[in-house]
């Protein structure tokens, strides 16, 4: 029973970190597609620097974390799983009405 707890400490560790990543990487593509385009503006120059910032983080850490050391409780691996689904659908829907 040990070793499934361990196991699945570990899988929260690298799902967490993904997501933070994926998350980052959301904010990091809008915000540098919109300075491409000659947009600029603080919101947009934060917004970028933030989602690499956020990617970069997150990266290093699954790098060189430890899975035995990751101490989030469920409401925040929660929070953080349904906000990046929630992100990534308006993402998702915002493109289909553009293309559409």
């Amino acid at each position: 029973m040990l070793i499934l707890h361990h196991y699945y400490r570990m899988e929260r560790f690298y799902i967490f970190n993904a997501l933070l990543a994926i998350y980052g990487a959301v904010f990091a593509i809008e915000s540098v597609s919109a300075l491409a385009d000659g947009s600029t503006s603080l919101p947009i120059i934060l917004g970028s620097i933030a989602g690499i910032g956020l990617v970069s983080a997150s990266v290093y850490e699954m790098i060189t974390g430890s899975p035995s050391d990751f101490e989030v409780g469920d409401i925040g691996f929660w929070a953080v799983v349904l906000g990046v689904v929630a992100l990534l659908s308006l993402q998702i829907l915002e493109i289909t009405q553009i293309v559409g």
